[in-house]
């Protein structure tokens, strides 16, 4: 990404660094699955398989460290935000980093974790063959992202504002298939979910996204400024609701790809 993005991101994510873990709700549900992925073929082989050196990329406050540690001997985290990386209780071999400009070495790494991050690459094909190029050969990787169809419940309550755009677009996981593919990669496992996190009033759903620093937008739609009372009320009432509240719901895509 652009420097001013790299930035303005890293911003987003810094102001959100203490309250993240108490919000990543879905981020959670994805992180789950992915482990569940681990434990499957753990399961299939009899016994924990060990990765000697793992990267958590997106690592945020090290969320799923202690998990991750179990199986690897050598953990290394990297994220664009600082502040994320230090509000963790473990910040021992921690690289803050653009993931479009990886810091890493070639051919040292064993398994590639990432959950509910590479969405927010510039250039996710550019990123898989830098992936590739970080992997040993038969190295791993392992992965959850936000794919196309998110957040339409946010989406829909802003169009009865302005029809300007308050959402990120995202790819599809065919898409992020044929980048991997592209790079080089394997493509062992590939699964899609829609995780929902339900709130009991609009304003705290409107609010989930900021609690969790993915409230930077890259639109190229100009977009007014701060909304007046009666307009923020429109917002609020074209928020539809469920019969489990307010959702907030994300369209994910999982992938496991070897080289």
């Amino acid at each position: 990404m652009s420097k001013a993005q790299e930035t303005q991101t890293a911003k987003c994510f810094s102001k959100a660094a203490q309250s993240y873990s108490q919000h990543a709700n879905v981020q959670k549900q994805a992180a789950d699955i992915l482990f569940s992925r681990l434990t499957q073929q753990n399961s299939e082989l009899g016994a924990v398989r060990m990765f000697p050196r793992l990267l958590d990329l997106g690592c945020g406050p090290h969320e799923n460290f202690h998990r991750l540690n179990a199986f690897t001997n050598h953990y290394v985290g990297a994220d664009l935000s600082l502040a994320m990386l230090a509000s963790a209780e473990n910040t021992t071999n921690s690289v803050c980093c653009d993931m479009d400009k990886l810091a890493i070495q070639s051919n040292c790494i064993d398994l590639v974790f990432s959950n509910f991050a590479i969405q927010w690459s510039n250039s996710p094909q550019a990123l898989f063959a830098q992936l590739y190029e970080v992997l040993k050969k038969e190295g791993r990787v392992l992965l959850s992202s936000v794919l196309d169809g998110s957040l339409n419940e946010i989406d829909s309550a802003w169009r009865a504002i302005d029809q300007c755009g308050h959402i990120n677009s995202f790819y599809s996981l065919s898409t992020l298939k044929s980048f991997a593919l592209q790079a080089g990669f394997e493509v062992t496992w590939a699964d899609e979910a829609l995780l929902i996190d339900s709130y009991d009033t609009p304003l705290k759903a409107l609010r989930s996204v900021k609690n969790i620093g993915a409230n930077d937008v890259k639109t190229a739609s100009r977009r007014q400024g701060l909304l007046g009372k009666s307009a923020y009320a429109q917002l609020l009432s074209s928020y539809p609701e469920s019969k489990n509240g307010f959702d907030v719901s994300y369209q994910v895509g999982f992938l496991e790809l070897r080289k």
